[in-house]
C-alpha cells in the first residue's frame, strides 16, 4: 500500500519544487571547524555527513518550512525551532528542538528488505524482485512537552508527554524522502498496539498472518469491548488481554511496510495475502478481563485528574 494521507497531494507538489541543490545545503563551516586536524577527522569519520547522506541542515529547514512543519510547530507555541542531525555509521538521527525541549526525534537507516518468493504472486513472465531498498524507522518520537494529559487525551504507553498531532505530516514526509532517494519504501516495527493500529492505515504487515492477528485484537478490544485506542493499548500493556487458551497475550510488534515500489505495493492486493490475513483473523481469539481493566483504568484517570498521587504503571 502506498502512503496516501490528506497531505499527500500537496506534499508531492512541494517535493517537485525542491531541488537537490537546495536540500543539500548545509550550515556554513566555522573557522574552528576548518582548522580541525586530519587526526580529529579520522577519529570521527561520520562528522560532517549529511542526514541520509543527502540532506543538509539548512536544506532540511527549507523543506520543513515549505511542507508547513515549522508553521505547525509555531501554532503549538514553539516559535524558535532548532534542527540538528547526527550520523553514526548507518544510523541517521534527526532532532527538532525548541528552547532545549525535544519535540521530534527520528532515527533512520538504509536497509534491505527481503520478501520470500513464495509470498509473492505475479502475472508477469518474470517474477517481481525479492529484495527491496528501504528506510528502516528505528525510532520516532513526536512530543509536546508543554501540553498536559487529560481524561480526553490520556497518556499512551511509552509516552512522557502528549503527542504533537503532526504524525501524518511526518509519515507523508518520510514517503517523499523515500521517493527522493529512489528507494522502494520504508518499514518499521510498532512498539505498542496503538502504534500498530495507527500505522496499519497506511502500512500493512509484511506477513499477512500478523495483519490478521492485529485485526483480531482490534475486533475484540475496539469493536466488541468498545475501548478507545488508548484503552486498548493499555489493556495489552497491563497484561489483561488473554488468548483463547488462557495465556496472557503479550504485544509483539512485527514488520509493517509503506511501499513505493509497484512490485512490493502489489503484494497487498493479491487474493493470497487477503485470504491468509482473513484466516489468521478468524484463528486468533482474544478475551479481555473487563473487570480488572475497568479498575485499572479508573485508577489511571484518578491520577490524571489529580485525585491520587500514585502514577499508573
Amino acid at each position: 500500500m502506498e502512503v496516501s494521507t490528506r497531505f499527500d497531494r500537496a506534499y508531492r507538489r512541494i517535493a517537485r519544487s525542491l531541488s537537490n541543490a537546495t536540500l543539500l545545503q548545509d550550515v556554513a563551516d566555522t573557522a574552528s571547524d576548518a582548522e580541525e586536524t586530519s587526526e580529529t577527522l579520522m577519529l570521527d569519520k561520520d562528522r560532517g555527513r549529511r542526514f541520509l547522506d543527502h540532506y543538509g541542515v539548512a536544506g532540511l529547514r527549507v523543506a520543513f518550512e515549505r511542507y508547513g512543519l515549522l508553521a505547525a510547530l509555531e501554532r503549538r507555541g514553539f516559535q524558535t525551532v532548532q534542527v540538528e542531525t547526527r550520523v553514526h555509521a548507518d544510523r541517521h538521527e534527526l532532532l527538532v528542538t525548541s528552547e532545549a525541549q525535544r519535540l521530534v526525534e527520528i532515527v533512520l537507516r538504509r536497509d534491505i528488505l527481503s520478501v520470500p518468493q513464495e509470498a509473492l504472486e505475479h502475472t508477469e513472465p518474470e517474477p517481481p524482485p525479492d529484495t527491496y531498498r528501504v528506510l528502516t524507522v528505528d525510532w520516532l518520537s513526536l512530543q509536546n512537552p508543554r501540553a498536559s494529559f487529560s481524561a480526553e487525551r490520556p497518556r499512551l504507553p511509552g509516552q512522557s508527554f502528549p503527542g504533537l498531532g503532526i504524525g501524518w505530516r511526518v509519515m507523508t514526509l518520510l514517503a517523499r524522502m523515500v521517493e527522493r532517494l529512489e528507494l522502494d519504501g520504508f518499514v518499521t516495527v510498532a512498539e505498542y498496539l496503538h502504534n500498530a493500529e495507527l500505522y496499519a492505515r497506511e502500512m500493512p504487515h509484511l506477513d499477512p498472518r500478523e495483519s490478521g492477528r492485529l485485526a483480531a485484537l482490534l475486533r475484540t478490544l475496539r469493536t466488541d469491548e468498545l475501548l478507545t485506542t488508548a484503552q486498548a493499548s493499555w489493556a495489552m500493556e497491563w497484561g489483561l488481554v488473554y488468548e483463547d487458551g488462557g495465556d496472557v497475550a503479550r504485544w509483539r510488534g512485527e514488520l509493517q511496510v509503506a511501499a513505493e515500489h509497484g512490485g512490493l505495493r502489489a503484494r497487498w492486493a493479491t487474493p493470497r495475502y487477503r485470504e491468509r490475513a482473513r484466516e489468521s483473523a478468524e484463528r486468533f481469539v482474544y478475551v479481555l478481563d473487563r473487570a480488572a481493566f475497568d479498575t485499572r483504568w479508573k485508577r489511571s484517570l484518578d491520577w490524571i485528574e489529580g485525585r491520587t498521587s500514585e502514577a499508573p504503571e
